[in-house]
């Protein structure tokens, strides 16, 4: 891909690094129909639902007591996912117009971060940080933002 494909953008020649930012952006916002992007959108979907699971799993005290450190070690890698997932998408949202024009890259990024998305995605991994960050705190009530993860799924429907 060498020119700019944004409908009704002038032709504009892109460099390596624009090429690899519109194909993140391309896959993760579906717009191409390949086997990276459907295997990115499936492995999201997927990793949301046992999220969910797991959080539902996780309240029942008896579980939790008996598996917290396997619980802990699978929300530690969703937020790894999510996180790499959310940066990406701002990263690449720089793509998402016309290349070359000044302005148009935060643009793109700013659209996504305040998008519902955006937010969804942004909120729905900050509790695990700020436990990071404040570790005796008693936190436990940000954790329900955990749940927002299942909006995230309304991205990937297409009913």
């Amino acid at each position: 891909m060498s020119q700019s494909t944004l409908a009704g953008a002038p032709p504009v020649s892109m460099g390596f690094y624009s090429r690899i930012q519109r194909s993140v952006f391309e896959t993760l916002e579906g717009e191409v129909h390949n086997p990276v992007s459907k295997a990115v959108e499936i492995f999201i979907a997927v990793l949301v639902l046992l999220n969910v699971l797991s959080i539902i799993l996780e309240s029942l005290h008896e579980l939790h007591a008996e598996y917290e450190s396997w619980f802990y070690v699978f929300d530690t890698f969703s937020v790894i996912v999510f996180t790499i997932e959310y940066v990406l998408r701002v990263w690449s949202g720089g793509a998402k117009y016309e290349i070359g024009v000044k302005g148009n890259a935060w643009r793109g990024r700013k659209d996504y971060m305040f998008s519902a998305f955006g937010i969804v995605d942004f909120a729905s991994t900050i509790p695990f940080y700020l436990q990071l960050i404040l570790p005796g705190a008693d936190l436990r009530m940000l954790r329900m933002f955990r749940l927002l993860r299942i909006f995230k799924l309304s991205r990937y429907n297409t009913a």
